[in-house]
């Protein structure tokens, strides 16, 4: 009798224990996150501008191309060390990390752990493939590119991102283009890492890419979220998922493809997220924490966005201009059209009223 009692009070409690413990999980996730925007702020007063998201003049200068702004905040997030390893200037010739130009084939940054990059309701954030070194450092969280998605086009004009903080080369910004707002323009969000299982198609619509859904902002972004299945599955077993490659969902935290780094305020958190090339892709948030994700605004403020956040219009595309230069608000041939509240908290400039749930 005393022992069914037991039971049964351990059974009540279980659920208790679980929970306070993902409490904790969740409020760590949301000081991480807060670390990195806070990171950005000082990276701000000492530039006078955002770090880019590619071709940055710091890592150009070094001759480091493939260099995103995870690696530009390194020396405000205590780890100075690694940056300067990071930015050893590029010299023809040369052997080691010298004679490397892209920073993420460094071999400096290989199968680190950084733990403010990592959330730890994350289960995907251990690493993996030991002999693909050049995907395992990871992170649990991506800086908003948001509304709309574009073709990445070639270094002369990559990421005009005329809607995002999250810029790169000769359009790179800083606080004065954040005309809608500081706490109304969301910066960060967390993303659950590609779960580097097999090659298999179908499974976690959060930890996988899916191919073959052109992912850009001329394109429908319903097609992406159809996929959504039960139980946090793809809704078709078949599936075709992006392989265990380097571009793949933050496996590669030195890397500037959108899903190393990145996602889009489009879909909905926890949606699918969608790829139909290294540069054509649509990201969503995502985490394991119950009902959102954690997102921080350009003050660096901290929010809980719940999944069932207001989003619309998914079922129309914007008029197409160029694939490589989407315009400056969402429109089609009915006129100018919003994507919902979502998007509106994504853009830095449109003019919108949005103001975080």
């Amino acid at each position: 009798m005393v022992i069914a009692i037991i039971g049964i009070l351990i059974a009540l409690l279980l659920p208790a224990v679980q929970a306070a413990r993902e409490a904790a999980r969740r409020m760590t996730c949301s000081n991480k996150i807060r670390q990195m925007s806070l990171a950005v702020h000082n990276f701000h007063d000492v530039y006078n501008r955002f770090p880019a998201s590619a071709f940055d003049p710091i890592a150009v200068n070094a001759g480091g191309l493939q260099c995103s702004s995870n690696s530009l905040i390194l020396p405000f997030i205590e780890q100075e060390a690694l940056y300067s390893q990071l930015m050893i200037p590029y010299k023809a010739g040369a052997s080691g990390d010298a004679g490397l130009q892209g920073v993420v084939h460094r071999a400096c940054g290989r199968n680190l752990r950084i733990n403010t990059f990592i959330c730890p309701s994350d289960g995907n954030s251990i690493i993996k493939s030991p002999s693909n070194a050049i995907d395992n450092t990871v992170i649990s969280y991506r800086g908003s590119r948001a509304d709309l998605a574009r073709h990445d086009g070639t270094a002369a004009n990559q990421y005009q991102m005329r809607r995002s903080w999250l810029r790169a080369g000769q359009f790179v910004g800083g606080f004065e283009l954040v005309t809608d707002g500081t706490s109304n323009s969301v910066m960060y969000s967390e993303g659950i890492i590609h779960d580097c299982s097999s090659g298999a198609p179908g499974g976690s619509y959060k930890a996988r890419l899916a191919t073959g859904v052109t992912s850009r902002y001329d394109q429908v972004p319903q097609n992406c979220l159809n996929l959504k299945g039960a139980g946090g599955n793809f809704k078709y077993p078949t599936q075709t998922t992006l392989s265990d490659n380097g571009h793949n969902l933050g496996r590669r935290a030195w890397d500037t493809p959108v899903q190393s780094n990145n996602f889009y305020t489009l879909l909905p958190p926890n949606s699918p997220s969608c790829h139909s090339h290294w540069d054509e892709t649509w990201v969503s948030a995502s985490s394991n924490h119950t009902g959102g994700v954690n997102v921080s605004m350009l003050d660096a403020s901290v929010r809980f966005i719940n999944d069932t956040i207001q989003t619309q219009n998914l079922h129309r595309s914007v008029t197409t201009q160029s694939p490589s230069v989407p315009p400056a608000n969402p429109y089609d041939g009915a006129g100018q059209f919003s994507y919902g509240l979502w998007a509106e908290l994504g853009s830095i400039n449109g003019g919108e009223s949005a103001t975080p749930p």
